[in-house]
């Protein structure tokens, strides 16, 4: 198997870290029950096309019954070649901007700064109301249930066997966090990555993805589409590996439910 599709298949079960997963005869389906209003955890992907339909009906029962809109999360282009199967059977397209994927290719050229006392959290108890306030308060303007889903991810993470998350803290106080995440394709990705707003353009973020990359033990990549990030990932000697030609990730929503709140919010997540 090819490196592309390597990066690609631990891109689709990335979720396996740190969410339930049950595979079928067409694909996947996550979930976290504790944490309803996270996307990326409550989702199905199809990778049979040919058992495309039956997907999509099964994929509509499983998450109704949690209460959920059931989504799906599309690759190889379904959202041209199943466009008609997904208006059919009551599903609605988004696009957004999609992210662009890095490889860990080449030497770390960020330069020690030792700014930070960069721990591991071990411990759920470690996600506290400061962490969350710092890197988080940000978003709660545009999406009031920021915190309440992150506080639900964190511990999730941090419990599971597959996950290391890196907290670097500025005289004593949470500043910055990322998590490096192992795949089931034999691949490592780094992910959550944040900085607190008033630690920003300091070098945090930097010190800390230099720390990460010094104790990758697996082919590593990473997916950014902030300008700002990718530079920092550049020097820290990830480059751009296009997985695709489309630069828009696609997903079905679907929407003949009375809940139509958390459709809503679909772009905002």
């Amino acid at each position: 198997m090819i490196l592309k599709d390597l990066i690609s298949l631990s891109d689709v079960f990335a979720p396996a870290a740190y969410a339930e997963m049950r595979r079928t005869e067409w694909g996947v389906l996550f979930w976290d029950d504790n944490n309803p209003t996270k996307h990326d955890i409550n989702h199905a992907r199809i990778l049979n096309d040919e058992r495309f339909a039956d997907a999509l009906a099964e994929i509509r029962e499983f998450y109704t019954d949690k209460g959920l809109v059931p989504r799906v999360y599309l690759c190889r282009n379904q959202q041209e070649t199943q466009k008609e199967t997904l208006a059919a059977n009551g599903y609605k397209l988004y696009g957004d901007w999609g992210f662009q994927h890095f490889l860990l290719t080449e030497q770390n050229r960020i330069p020690e700064t030792h700014q930070l006392e960069i721990r591991e959290l071990t411990d759920s108890a470690a996600v506290t109301e400061r962490l969350l306030q710092n890197l988080y308060s940000i978003y709660q303007a545009e999406d009031p249930d920021t915190i309440n889903r992150m506080s639900r991810l964190l511990p999730r993470c941090i419990e599971s066997k597959m996950c290391r998350v890196w907290c670097g803290y500025f005289e004593g106080d949470p500043a910055c966090l990322a998590m490096a995440a192992d795949s089931l394709y034999g691949m490592q990705f780094f992910d959550l990555v944040e900085t607190a707003k008033q630690y920003q353009n300091r070098g945090f973020a930097r010190e800390l993805i230099s720390f990460m990359v010094e104790r990758a033990e697996r082919p590593t990549f990473l997916y950014s589409e902030n300008p700002t990030a990718i530079r920092i990932y550049e020097q820290a000697g990830f480059r751009l590996i296009a997985l695709s030609d489309d630069p828009v990730s696609w997903r079905a929503v679907y929407e003949r439910l009375t809940i139509k709140s958390q459709v809503k919010k679909e772009k905002m997540l």
